[in-house]
């Protein structure tokens, strides 16, 4: 049965987003996997202007320059350039890391390489945590897990954000209190369902996020008001196909955000 864990959410959301000026004032963010390549700046427009006309909006960036961060020490000039550009933005971003995980099969080794080369990039454009992609949240993996999120707060500090995407509802509650949000569902919009969630005491919606391509051309203002509603943690709603759902940005993504907004005050 779902239950609106709202309060509990906006509790949580202002401790994560507190930066010593100002608090997050509401509890469903916009979450964007970002892996438009930014030949300039301007190829991340839409979102960094989304940002600044959404002050109160929490935002959650996945930067992903090569399927983690890349060959070199450092990544690209353009992510050296265009990541401070998002954060200045509003004091509500915050960006994280992409790393793949492979189900649990990735080489240990390269999941805490990848970690430590995002946290040696400079200050100005280092994320703020770990977006682990393509986990596999079994019981049998907690510990795996577990310590990849432990090597993020070392790294990262203890303000850091842990991101884990199975993709699919987590049943496990160990993995609410490794990870600061759980991508609990990624699929086409028409195949998605509300009921889908698992959602309690344990499984806050606070921590959750949904990420939902191939939608209608039209804003769909209903479900986002109804997930808003349950208090989720970051929604991702796109109108383009699987194949682009995250390499362009969405036609309405201005819009979506207003309505984030909109459907919280």
């Amino acid at each position: 049965m779902l239950f609106n864990w709202a309060f509990l959410g906006t509790a949580l959301l202002v401790l994560k987003f507190y930066t010593g000026g100002v608090f997050a004032q509401l509890n469903t963010g916009a979450i964007f996997p970002l892996y438009i390549y930014p030949e300039s700046c301007d190829s991340w427009g839409v979102v960094a202007d989304s940002i600044s006309a959404n002050p109160t909006l929490p935002f959650y960036i996945v930067i992903n320059p090569s399927s983690g961060p890349g060959d070199g020490p450092v990544p690209d000039p353009g992510y050296q350039e265009c990541i401070p550009d998002l954060v200045s933005r509003s004091d509500n971003v915050r960006t994280v890391g992409y790393v793949r995980t492979n189900y649990g099969n990735q080489d240990p080794s390269d999941v805490l390489g990848e970690i430590e080369t995002y946290s040696n990039w400079g200050a100005s454009y280092r994320p703020n945590g770990i977006f682990f992609d393509e986990v596999n949240a079994t019981t049998d993996h907690v510990q795996l897990y577990s310590s990849y999120a432990e090597r993020v707060r070392q790294d990262f500090g203890s303000d850091s954000v842990v991101v884990l995407n199975p993709g699919i509802p987590v049943t496990v509650d160990d993995y609410f209190e490794i990870a600061d949000l759980i991508i609990t569902a990624e699929n086409f919009y028409d195949e998605f369902d509300v009921s889908s969630l698992q959602i309690s005491e344990t499984k806050p919606a606070s921590e959750q996020a949904v990420l939902l391509h191939t939608a209608p051309q039209t804003l769909p203002t209903s479900l986002i008001d109804e997930l808003t509603g349950l208090g989720i943690g970051a929604l991702f709603i796109t109108n383009k196909v699987q194949a682009e759902a995250y390499n362009t940005t969405p036609t309405y993504w201005g819009e979506f955000c207003e309505e984030l907004v909109d459907s919280q005050t």
